[in-house]
């Protein structure tokens, strides 16, 4: 049975196999929250953002940045409106959008919507269209495009371009995962002989 002593600075365990140096751990620290650096930054940076809203924010943030693979997001934050949203782009060729975090408890009103095209700004000019990413508590997430005004529908034409769009870019990706697949493939077999 071994027994166990404890200095002001160290544990020693005394065990079948010897002595055994166990380092002390500040146990203070295994309550403490621990935000990610870019959050904590953020929120520091902006102190007129609350905390819940800040992480709610930084939840779609990493949702966009590691799920989806945008690129150069950003937190922002807008001061005249009180909130948090992000900034990236889908895909490196297409522009810069703004992205709102809303939780599923929470209303909009017209007004509201307003006020987030005229406060949130891309490039210190007010944006056309935005995001809502609707945030459950369990982070799961729902997102919809909003544009200011009315917008037209695509018409048949265009829609039926960006489906073969959509199609043919699906068809490459296919294509390159059997073309890795195919050279792994080649590359074990000739390992194996």
């Amino acid at each position: 049975m071994p027994c166990r002593w404890q200095g002001t600075h160290h544990h020693f365990d005394h065990s079948p196999r010897g002595l055994v140096f166990l380092p002390t751990m500040d146990k203070s620290l295994l309550f403490k929250k621990r935000r990610h650096p870019i959050l904590e930054d953020f929120l520091l940076r902006n102190p007129g953002c609350d905390e819940d809203e800040g992480q709610r924010t930084f939840s779609i943030y990493q949702d966009l940045t590691e799920v989806k693979a945008w690129w150069y997001t950003e937190l922002a934050f807008s001061e005249l409106f009180e909130k948090s949203y992000i900034v990236g782009q889908p895909s490196k060729s297409e522009p810069k959008q703004a992205i709102v975090p809303i939780g599923v408890e929470e209303q909009i009103s017209i007004n509201e919507m307003h006020q987030y095209f005229s406060n949130i700004l891309i490039d210190d000019e007010p944006v056309g269209s935005l995001i809502l990413a609707v945030n459950d508590f369990d982070t799961t997430t729902v997102y919809y495009k909003i544009t200011k005004g009315l917008s037209p529908p695509d018409s048949p034409e265009t829609a039926n371009k960006l489906k073969t769009l959509k199609s043919q870019k699906l068809n490459r990706k296919r294509q390159f995962i059997a073309d890795c697949v195919r050279h792994a493939e080649e590359r074990l077999s000739k390992q194996a002989t």
